[in-house]
């Protein structure tokens, strides 16, 4: 059984299978050493073009293993020793008969899910091993679909659009990222969808940052895209820095390198960190974007096995003398949040936004017989001055009254407010 550590966003965590993202890497099942990982939060939404392998079924004693592995993985690694208050012990005679007796492999699946879902702490959860397929295909950060060629944040009102792939259909339109997407095919976003067969028609009704609407009528095809930061310089030389996520593995080298080339070309004077409705990703991650603004001990990873200390390394360019604003919402999550966090307490940071998710607990992902995978919360972070944001989440220097969504970029009022504190 191998274990890979992740820090989670909340429990809508977005299944590729039924359109969402999750990231994961290798680590070592007996003394993990933390790199980590996270995911998106609301709904950012991908549609796939995996094909489940199918799988022979589970014979009786595959079931006893998988479901001791998942039992007992838990028992040893829980973050809470009381177990959020549930009698664990109990649980295993419960939940052992009815996994065993279950009809078919689907249904065994289901009990095993609903067995870790009794812990309740919105983190820690367990993935059939199709789901595990889906899972594998998203660290690299390139997605492929069948389907217009988008990554969507669903909101209340519709999906919004966060990255357009280019040369997709989506691009060839003329879709923008901040349209949204408020029908598909005559119906609610809530019951359309923009995927579907290679080759098949879509509808959209897409309301536009700008005021009003339009209708697109798009062929679906096959789309391989990558999701990137966005890096800009502003006016007043403050370098702009948009990261949708966290899991995508070189995301803090696709940061560094377009860094290097503002600097190159003259020098910065601040740097806005656009982090709204990021779920987190990997702690390499995490540590490597730190590195241009803080180094030395930021903090700490606490379990039931003791504290981790989580030390930044210092990366080029170095941007530690400049002042810094940090964009969240409260899609901001994971390791996103401690990112923001710790930027505000170690680097001085003003923060502007909408506190954020408050879901900073960090996962172990540990891979079980047959292809499954289970996912554990097994650690907390505090801050160096003890505070740990779990619940509570980063709670912003400014508060905005606008909805961020409903702007294109270079209206946006948040980024107006950071240029302002910059000045």
């Amino acid at each position: 059984m191998r274990s890979v550590t992740v820090s989670f966003l909340h429990w809508a965590i977005l299944w590729l299978v039924a359109g969402g993202l999750i990231a994961c890497g290798p680590q070592t099942p007996a003394q993990p050493e933390p790199t980590a990982t996270a995911l998106p939060a609301p709904t950012a939404t991908v549609a796939s073009a995996v094909t489940p392998t199918p799988r022979p079924p589970l014979d009786a004693t595959l079931r006893q293993q998988i479901f001791t592995e998942v039992w007992t993985t838990i028992n040893e690694h829980y973050l809470d020793p009381t177990f959020n208050g549930v009698d664990w012990a109990a649980v295993r005679a419960e939940y052992g008969p009815r996994a065993l007796a279950a009809e078919d492999d689907a249904t065994f699946f289901t009990v095993i899910s609903a067995m870790v879902a009794l812990l309740r702490d919105d983190h820690s959860r367990f993935v059939p091993p199709q789901a595990v397929v889906a899972e594998d295909r998203l660290t690299s950060g390139r997605e492929e679909q069948v389907g217009i060629g988008v990554t969507t944040l669903r909101l209340s009102d519709g999906l919004l659009i966060q990255h357009v792939f280019p040369e997709s259909p989506a691009a060839q339109a003329g879709l923008r990222p901040r349209d949204r997407i408020v029908a598909i095919d005559g119906l609610t976003f809530n019951l359309g969808s923009i995927e579907g067969p290679l080759g098949s028609r879509v509808r959209l009704l897409v309301a536009q940052p700008e005021g009003g609407s339009r209708e697109f009528e798009l062929v679906r095809e096959r789309v391989e895209g990558r999701i990137e930061p966005l890096v800009l310089r502003l006016s007043n030389d403050i370098a702009y820095i948009a990261i949708s996520t966290l899991w995508v593995r070189d995301m803090h080298e696709q940061v560094a390198a377009a860094l290097q080339q503002l600097v190159a070309e003259r020098p910065l004077r601040g740097v806005i960190l656009d982090l709204r409705s990021n779920p987190g990703g990997w702690r390499d991650v995490l540590s490597g974007l730190l590195g241009h603004f803080v180094t030395g001990e930021v903090g700490a990873f606490v379990s039931r096995k003791g504290e981790i200390p989580l030390v930044v390394a210092a990366r080029d360019p170095d941007l530690s003398s400049l002042p810094v604003a940090v964009l969240i919402d409260r899609g901001t999550a994971s390791y996103a949040e401690l990112l923001a966090a710790i930027l505000q307490r170690e680097a001085g940071a003003i923060v502007i936004g909408m506190p954020s998710a408050g879901n900073t607990e960090t996962i172990y992902a540990y891979e079980i017989t047959g292809g499954a995978r289970l996912w554990v919360a097994q650690e907390g972070f505090q801050l160096n001055d003890g505070s740990d944001l779990e619940g509570r989440g980063v709670q912003p220097d400014v508060q905005p009254t606008s909805d961020w969504t409903r702007f294109r970029l270079e209206a946006d009022p948040w980024i107006g407010l950071a240029l302002e504190r910059m000045r």
